[in-house]
């Protein structure tokens, strides 16, 4: 007796084809994610009126966005940049203090984000950190009232009639009465 051969054709295996179907999806889906990232490239560059920078996020549009005020005190906006915020900031609210001889701004950007910068003894120049401070962070906590914390946690409150200080330490809080300006 001799063995029987077995001319049937051999089997493959049956992931063969699941990893073909794979890979085919794999490259469709890539296409369309592709043209579609395209298509809105298209339409911001449109929008925009211009082409992107390579590699730069596309900004919001700031159409129908109309300043409070004007700028905000040139070291508040250069402040800003360094910390990698906009320099596009307008005054929401400035004012003084005669006890202290102080000056503190509310600032905004098109996009709604709040600023503080304070000048104590403005007959000094302004040094960020010295006689002056830059948060971002700002919330508005009333029709023209606002707060911040500072890093150190103290709490700084601005309105168009009263400044206020909150020591994190619990020490007396510094309080004085402001008027707007500008």
């Amino acid at each position: 007796m001799t063995p029987s051969a077995d001319l049937s054709p051999p089997r493959r295996p049956i992931f063969f084809p699941v990893v073909i179907a794979t890979v085919f999806l794999t490259i469709m889906a890539m296409t369309g994610g592709f043209v579609l990232g395209e298509r809105q490239r298209d339409e911001q560059r449109v929008n925009s009126n211009g082409p992107l920078e390579s590699g730069a996020a596309a900004q919001p549009s700031t159409s129908g966005f109309e300043p409070p005020g004007p700028f905000c005190l040139q070291a508040a906006r250069d402040m800003a940049e360094d910390q990698g915020y906009t320099t596009e900031l307008w005054q929401v609210l400035k004012v003084y203090a005669d006890r202290t001889n102080s000056t503190w701004w509310i600032c905004t950007d098109a996009q709604g984000g709040l600023y503080y910068q304070s000048w104590t003894n403005v007959s000094n120049p302004l040094v960020q950190g010295k006689n002056a401070l830059f948060l971002p962070g700002v919330k508005r906590i009333g029709k023209d009232s606002y707060q911040v914390q500072a890093p150190d946690g103290n709490i700084f409150a601005i309105s168009s009639t009263r400044f206020t200080l909150t020591y994190r330490s619990g020490a007396e809080p510094q309080r004085d009465d402001v008027r707007p300006i500008d």
